[in-house]
């Protein structure tokens, strides 16, 4: 049997760093470069602190007794639906059909119908909205604004009274459902 020769070689090698130094060099700003433009950011538009101490009072008191659900279906249609002590309203406004020929939410139809149930329920001012998965951010965004605050007839401020549970006083607003919760953003 032959002895294994164990040969001891010199194997030690200069390693050029200088190209992977340049990668880095060049990438690493690149990097805090975008970062910069990727924002989040929240708009907070506070509505004045009488009216938002009397919603929260309203909120409060009515969260167990009326609640306002809105769903947006597939076909953009919109279904409200009103329980309120146990008996349950329900409200539908169809989609429309828009100049380029596709469908949409009717928003002027929408918000036609939320005036009248804010008549009905003038202290309430949380809404549940359950979008369905297809409808588009910008259009979920219109639905929220038309249910959001009154618009102007003939130029002038349409506003809603309702009282104010701590004091008793009767408060004008514009604001329609300004406290809009997702109720389906845990997916399902």
């Amino acid at each position: 049997m032959r002895a294994l020769k164990t040969r001891l070689d010199d194997s030690t090698f200069e390693l050029n760093l200088a190209p992977m130094l340049d990668i880095i060099v060049a990438i690493i700003p690149m990097l805090l470069l975008s970062v910069v433009f990727v924002e989040i950011t929240v708009i907070d538009t506070p509505i004045p602190q009488a009216v938002e101490k009397a919603v929260a009072a309203a909120n409060e008191k009515n969260k167990d007794v009326v609640q306002v659900r809105m769903g947006v279906a597939a076909d953009k249609s919109v279904n409200i639906t009103i329980t309120d002590r146990g008996a349950t309203k329900e409200y539908s406004v169809a989609s429309v059909k828009a100049a380029d020929g596709a469908t949409q939410a009717d928003l002027d139809g929408l918000h036609g119908q939320v005036m009248a149930i804010k008549k009905e329920y003038p202290d309430v001012f949380r809404m549940e909205l359950n979008p369905s998965d297809s409808i588009p951010l910008n259009e979920i965004v219109g639905v929220m604004d038309a249910v959001r605050t009154t618009r102007a007839v003939d130029g002038k401020q349409v506003k809603v009274s309702f009282t104010d549970s701590t004091t008793g006083k009767p408060i004008e607003t514009n604001l329609l459902f300004p406290d809009i919760v997702f109720g389906n953003v845990a997916g399902g």
